[in-house]
């Protein structure tokens, strides 16, 4: 669209916690996902920018060995090539 709208919403994402990551705290594994996050947010083949959890909206499952999220997202503006 020309008018610059981009689409925006509220999704779970998840990621698998590696076998180092199952014993760490839960501020560290925190820390793990912003830095996790930041990291999708530049990279420029990942489409969307996620903003950080809000407090509640972060599930530690050390059995399932994954962390999830509540997220909210916009897709990133697409850049027309010339």
């Amino acid at each position: 669209m020309s008018d610059g709208y981009r689409e925006e919403g509220e999704s779970l994402f998840e990621w698998p916690l590696t076998r180092e990551a199952v014993g760490m705290t839960p501020g560290d594994l925190l820390d793990e996902l912003y830095e996790a996050i930041t990291e999708l947010n530049r990279n420029r083949q990942w489409p969307l920018t996620i903003l950080p959890p809000r407090l509640g909206q972060v599930v530690i499952d050390r059995s399932a060995r994954s962390i999830s999220a509540v997220c909210l997202w916009k897709r990133k503006p697409v850049k027309e090539e010339e």
